[in-house]
């Protein structure tokens, strides 16, 4: 398994993706950034068992969906909204009947763990954020192209602080760039997934942000191409496995369906 960063990206817009009559055909596969602990076990796992070579691309949704929409050459595309792949099926790179609704998960708010104990904040969410960022800085992922981003938007609209800590906002270039903002301390806060604090130890947190209905958290599968690979769909199937779904649970995703 090989795991790469969006600068590594450029390198593969120019390759093309070759036929072969070999089973185990190497795959790429384009993830949210949220997903990289997850998935990186999953791929393990996978070509462990399989002998099965999978390449891991992180990155923001948005970015990486952009790649794709460039020529990059990705069979799957997990991302952390359904925004980028509905942007990518509109654009002809994906097939309706080839996504799913796949991962669920949860908006928190966030601060250092040395900061003080909730305790001591107001018990109103409204103002129980005011006071945690107070005069310093909170991070979220740039909602143009992160969405986690959007979300973290989306919630502090629905709590009617958007304005108020406009000023105040930072936006990173991914939900895990926000994540380290805040355990670096650089940030006084930070709105991130449930999942990422679950592999941070430096940061707690204050609250769940809860979203306004028709806005829950919804990570979609897909497979790119008009004419997917036969490997990018073993591996699509695989990632609904028992096994491969225990792991995303392990790591504080909820499997969603259609329904």
């Amino acid at each position: 398994m090989k795991a790469f960063t969006l600068a590594f990206l450029l390198l593969f817009v120019a390759t093309p993706v070759m036929a072969s009559d070999r089973p185990c055909e190497p795959i790429t596969v384009f993830a949210a950034a949220s997903t990289t602990d997850a998935l990186n076990e999953i791929a393990e796992t996978y070509e462990r068992d399989t002998a099965c070579s999978v390449s891991l691309v992180f990155a923001s949704s948005g970015t990486l969906a952009r790649q794709i929409a460039a020529g990059a050459p990705a069979d799957l595309f997990l991302s952390a909204n359904p925004e980028w792949v509905d942007w990518l099926t509109q654009a002809g790179h994906i097939k309706r009947h080839n996504q799913i609704p796949f991962l669920g998960n949860d908006l928190v708010l966030i601060a250092p763990a040395s900061t003080f104990a909730p305790a001591n904040l107001p018990e109103n969410q409204h103002d129980r954020v005011l006071a945690l960022v107070g005069n310093g800085r909170l991070a979220i992922g740039d909602p143009h192209f992160v969405p986690a981003g959007k979300y973290a938007a989306t919630a502090l609209r629905a709590l009617g602080l958007q304005n108020l800590l406009d000023e105040k906002t930072v936006h990173a270039a991914s939900v895990r760039d926000a994540l380290t903002w805040v355990a670096r301390g650089e940030t006084t806060a930070g709105i991130v997934y449930r999942t990422d604090v679950m592999i941070e130890p430096r940061v707690q947190i204050i609250i769940n942000l809860p979203l306004p209905p028709g806005s829950e958290i919804i990570y979609p599968l897909a497979l790119i191409g008009r004419s997917p690979h036969p490997a990018a769909q073993t591996f699509f199937d695989y990632l609904q496995t028992y096994e491969a779904v225990a792991i995303l649970a392990n790591h504080g995703f909820r499997r969603v369906s259609a329904e």
